[in-house]
């Protein structure tokens, strides 16, 4: 009976946070993120993640991500492209090279040197770091930059 609840306990565990980590020979991986929050890892994978996203995680270096939407989106990589097609909610950008397209987010934050990040709207972004560059098409943005080479364009406000 104990080890039936260690399973049980394990099987709950394990349905909270889907992890997907693909093998390395797969082509573009679909994941349902429905089911709740998204942990993804690897190197040089295409990942499409469908359904109500609502925290996702992509940790790796290479990968190629696509998204309708999220909660939260937190990146932990470095040569990583990320487009989310509408909102996403609470953005955080730790590491290098990642390029990042967004509609629309909550806040976004980059930690770390050479990232890329374009945004259709987004009231706050703050920069640490090196040679990042955020471009913000519409809204008012407050801007926080520290670090060296630091580009951040917003709209210009009326």
């Amino acid at each position: 009976m104990k080890t039936f609840r260690t399973l049980a306990t394990a099987a709950a565990v394990a349905a909270a946070t889907l992890v997907w980590t693909p093998s390395p020979a797969s082509a573009a991986t679909t994941v349902d993120c429905s089911t709740g929050p998204v942990t993804l890892r690897g190197s040089a994978e295409t990942y499409t993640l469908t359904g109500a996203c609502s925290t996702v995680t992509i940790k790796g270096s290479g990968l190629k991500v696509t998204l309708a939407s999220a909660q939260r989106v937190t990146l932990r990589a470095s040569n990583t492209i990320v487009k989310v097609r509408g909102n996403a909610g609470v953005v955080r950008v730790i590491g290098s090279t990642a390029r990042l397209q967004v509609g629309r987010a909550k806040s976004l934050s980059i930690r770390g040197a050479g990232n890329q990040a374009r945004l259709t709207r987004v009231p706050q972004v703050t920069v640490r770091g090196a040679s990042n560059k955020v471009v913000v098409t519409k809204g008012r943005t407050r801007v926080k930059v520290v670090g060296a080479g630091n580009k951040v364009r917003v709209n210009r406000r009326a």
